[in-house]
């Protein structure tokens, strides 16, 4: 078993979030009705072309209900709004690719499509899970406005056409309208390194391990730095979520390591034991992904550990 002594050892190349501003986009406009003023944070932390093509026909008779915002591929793509991600599809089949949705408190939804299916500096379609989406990301997890969530690609049908976000605006009804006055007045803001971890949950592994055939067994404890709510915990093999579990259990050592937090509904219960089968043999690089289980904001990569599986 060959740990990793750095986190950063392990997991892939961050985006680049070295100023919380990101560069105002080039646009261009034309006479189609701009739709529905809705605020929210420019979904794109990066400089795209865009014009407003809403409404333009598109292969068997559809008409375009997004906006193609074109952009250098594995440009980090951020949460439009505060709130939930009410939909996300690992699949790179059919029109979309890799798609998420994330939804608001007033049941606004904010639509991504073709996210990125390829390692950095190729066109591989390998489609990793940790090259399409941010470490944390899942259906119900919820983020902030401008907290980092996937990358740019052409996933899907856009693998001709240029890599690009294909990015649609629903009222809550679920009605798709016109975002591009929307995404003409949105602002341009992306959270910090800093910001990210600071939000993110804490935890520790004390024990990751292949502990039979087939079978990875992963023990270890997580808080959230927020609310007292149990943690979510993923197990990722080689890039891809093979599991999810709950740090729910046990962990009476915990009060005394930590004397300053307040545990409340879930005392002392913060840790995890998850057993995880179906895994093909041979040697395989192994993560823990702490979801957050607050309002957003981050989550925390650890224990990644190369392990051979019998």
């Amino acid at each position: 078993m060959i740990a990793c002594l750095a986190t950063a050892a392990c997991r892939p190349a961050p985006p680049s979030l070295k100023s919380s501003k990101a560069k105002a986009p080039k646009t261009t406009t034309t006479t189609q009705p701009p739709g529905p003023l809705r605020p929210m944070v420019f979904p794109v932390a990066g400089v795209v072309s865009y014009s407003d093509t809403f409404g333009a026909p598109r292969s068997g008779g559809r008409k375009h209900e997004g906006q193609d915002l074109m952009g250098k591929k594995g440009t980090t793509l951020v949460a439009a709004a505060d709130g939930m991600v009410t939909y996300l599809k690992h699949d790179v089949s059919g029109l979309s690719g890799n798609m998420m949705t994330i939804s608001d408190a007033d049941g606004w939804q904010y639509v991504y499509i073709h996210i990125n299916n390829d390692h950095p500096g190729t066109d591989d379609a390998a489609n990793v899970f940790e090259q399409a989406f941010v470490d944390g990301m899942r259906q119900g997890q919820r983020v902030v406005a401008g907290e980092p969530v996937a990358y740019l690609g052409d996933s899907g049908n856009a693998e001709d056409v240029g890599s690009h976000l294909h990015f649609e605006l629903h009222t809550p009804d679920g009605a798709a309208v016109n975002a591009f006055a929307s995404l003409k007045a949105a602002t341009h803001s992306v959270f910090s390194a800093a910001q990210v971890v600071a939000a993110a949950p804490t935890g520790a592994v004390d024990v990751l391990a292949a502990s039979a055939p087939g079978t990875l067994h992963a023990v270890g404890w997580a808080l959230d730095k927020v609310v007292d709510d149990s943690v979510p915990v993923s197990v990722f093999v080689d890039g891809n979520p093979v599991s999810v579990g709950l740090a729910d259990g046990a962990r009476p050592d915990l009060a005394a390591a930590f004397p300053d937090r307040v545990f409340a509904d879930h005392a002392n219960a913060h840790g995890f034991d998850l057993s995880v089968g179906g895994v093909p043999s041979g040697s395989h690089v192994v993560c823990l992904i702490l979801h957050n289980a607050g309002s957003g904001g981050g989550s925390a990569r650890i224990g990644c550990t190369t392990l051979a599986v019998s």
